[in-house]
């Protein structure tokens, strides 16, 4: 969580670091600050709430748009509650020096006592201010900022990454980057910094990114690079041949509706991408790149595993959080039932302090959006050390996740700006789908009319997903008849019970309607007891092998009164005789309902949520990149 982002140069800082910051505000919008030197003074504008509160207060303040380097934050809070005082950037005693940061440093109690001890006052609740005492403390010593710095880091646990400046050294800024992304871009005598590359973007195409356990000194004509022990290394910068990320609604009230509608388009992308045509293989390196692309420091999308490597392959781990541990579990369905491989999915934060049990002939997939996901990055760090073959499946080619995993499948949904993910969702189900595909294609685990025929109404799967869109209307005035419950049920089985987690997922998130998804046969042994004739009971009712057990799950709430919903076929006539709403989806073949019944749940919570007043794209408490564990 959290945003950094810094700026040296010769324009007014306070409007490039606020244009930063509002690329950032996906990473946490509990509170925000800028801090800048003006006259040789440091000076600091924050403020807790949401970046509109800092615009006030900078519009007000004349001295930030006359200074010329800067740092600012938006804040995700961990320790300490979103406040004023909590709020970054931080100061040490004599205003000499301010920091914003990333991350959490685990050892910070016992050097908040150390430090508190010696006589520095602590004005906030943040792990963070023990840092800015700590270079307080080794600047005394050393008289240089880099070498407080070197000394500082020498001396704090965790991962994090860091924005300073100080009035002792009034032209530089320094970054630091220890386990975690920051990325620097190089205009014409003027250098951004941003923990996104999406915000240094908007001013250039010469990018560098920090490596772990480095420290960059930017002054306004050039960028030095040392790493923890303070000696110096030597690294250009690289054009990046993208185009910077464009980010608006085009005329759609909130991102995430605007996302939802993106998604037929997102399928046709990644379906194309590895599937040329039904009756060809999935191929995931078309273009027989290097894994490695030194030109942008990105690293090349595919799937790197030789014939005998995917035979080897005894077990798959998938690890995953929130959203993309739902994907996952789809994924496990579809890798043991087309690939007769073993899976197991686990959540990623659950896989650290214990015994992790892959070896050289297992495959571990992590799958995170953002490719910076703490817990995700660490569970996968563990299963490379233990010898086991790994791919990330994520929506960033820059990101950490990208850097680490052996194999790779990007998603390329573009910025997801929305805090809920529902692109990137869907695209990371279709990404499992196929490379069970290209796995079973390879193992010769189904017979090739099979996969074909599946290929074939994967192909169609993106005009299905129109259809669903084109009944916004209904699903709008269907939604919104439930938005004075309390607490809702989603249930679904097999395939579907992960569609029915996602979907309780989205309309917490969303709308703050507590609500709970539960394995359908799972109802009656114990969730059954908190329905009565206020609770909506929504089922995930897809044609296939479970289809009659769904329903009579469904029946056993329905026998206690509760508001009956289904997702189900628009030619299932149980489904219109025993629900009071049903919302209706295209037949499809049993494989592929998840990707399809998930887009009116996503409306559901959608159209709830704005009927509410709440706020679609930035729920409370929220953040798009869990960059802590």
């Amino acid at each position: 969580m959290c945003g950094i982002v810094g700026y040296m140069g010769s324009s007014g800082v306070a409007s490039i670091l606020l244009s930063g910051l509002k690329c950032l505000e996906y990473r946490g919008y509990d509170s925000a600050g800028i801090a800048y030197i003006n006259n040789g003074k440091l000076n600091v504008t924050k403020s807790a709430g949401k970046l509109e509160n800092l615009e006030k207060l900078l519009t007000a303040d004349r001295q930030s748009s006359l200074a010329f380097s800067g740092i600012g934050h938006t804040r995700w809070a961990t320790h300490g509650v979103p406040n004023d005082l909590n709020a970054h950037p931080h100061l040490n005693a004599d205003s000499s020096i301010a920091i914003v940061h990333n991350g959490i440093i685990e050892n910070y109690a016992m050097l908040k006592e150390e430090l508190e001890s010696e006589g520095y006052k602590f004005n906030s609740d943040t792990d963070t201010e023990v840092i800015v005492h700590l270079l307080t403390k080794e600047y005394k010593k050393t008289n240089s900022i880099l070498k407080a710095i070197t000394n500082s880091v020498k001396k704090l646990v965790g991962s994090y990454a860091l924005g300073i400046i100080s009035s002792y050294q009034k032209d530089t800024i320094f970054a630091v980057n220890h386990h975690y992304s920051l990325t620097l871009g190089q205009g014409d005598n003027e250098f951004y910094l941003a923990s996104d590359i999406v915000a240094v973007r908007q001013y250039t195409n010469k990018i560098l990114r920090l490596e772990q356990s480095e420290i960059a000194e930017i002054t306004q004509n050039q960028v030095r690079l040392y790493d923890f022990n303070g000696h110096e290394t030597m690294r250009e910068f690289i054009t990046v041949d993208s185009d910077p990320y464009l980010i608006n609604k085009d005329g759609y009230k909130h991102f995430l509706l605007k996302e939802i509608h993106e998604q037929p388009t997102i399928l046709r992308q990644t379906i194309g991408k590895y599937m040329v045509h039904p009756n060809a293989k999935i191929n995931f390196n078309q273009n027989n790149e290097p894994l490695t692309n030194a030109h942008t420091q990105e690293k090349s999308a595919g799937v790197h595993l030789s014939k005998n490597d995917i035979m080897g392959i005894e077990n798959i781990l998938i690890i995953a959080c929130g959203t993309a541990y739902h994907a996952g579990m789809i994924g496990k369905y579809y890798l043991e039932q087309l690939c007769n491989v073993p899976v197991n999915v686990e959540i990623a934060s659950e896989v650290r302090g214990r015994n992790l049990l892959v070896n050289e002939k297992s495959l571990v997939i992590a799958v995170s959006q953002s490719g910076e996901t703490a817990d995700t990055i660490a569970a996968l760090s563990e299963a490379k050390r233990k010898g086991a073959y790994t791919l990330g499946i994520t929506n960033r080619a820059d990101s950490h996740l990208s850097r680490i995993s052996s194999n790779l499948i990007i998603t390329e949904c573009g910025v997801e700006v929305s805090v809920a993910a529902t692109k990137t969702y869907i695209a990371q189900v279709v990404s499992f789908l196929l490379f069970a595909l290209y796995l079973a294609e390879e193992r010769g685990s189904l017979t090739t009319s099979y996969i074909n025929n599946l290929k074939l109404e994967l192909h169609s799967l993106p005009a299905l997903v129109e259809t669903v869109l084109a009944n916004e209307t209904y699903i709008k005035e269907a939604s919104i008849k439930y938005a004075d419950a309390q607490d809702m049920v989603f249930i679904g089985r097999g395939i579907n019970y992960p569609t029915a987690l996602e979907g309780a997922l989205k309309l917490k998130e969303l709308s703050y309607i507590h609500a709970s998804g539960y394995a359908a046969g799972e109802l009656k042994h114990g969730p059954i007891a908190v329905l009565d004739s206020l609770v909506p009971v929504v089922t995930i009712l897809m044609p296939g092998s479970v289809y009659d057990k769904t329903l009579s799950n469904a029946q056993e709430a329905r026998a206690r009164n509760a508001q009956m919903i289904a997702v189900a076929c628009s030619d299932d006539e149980k489904a219109h005789k025993y629900f009071d709403t049903v919302l209706e989806v295209p037949p499809v073949d049993e494989l592929l309902s998840p990707i399809l019944a998930v887009i009116p749940l996503q409306l559901f919570s959608y159209f709830i949520s704005d009927y509410l007043g709440k706020d679609v794209d930035q729920p409370r408490n929220l953040a798009k990149s869990v960059t802590v564990e």
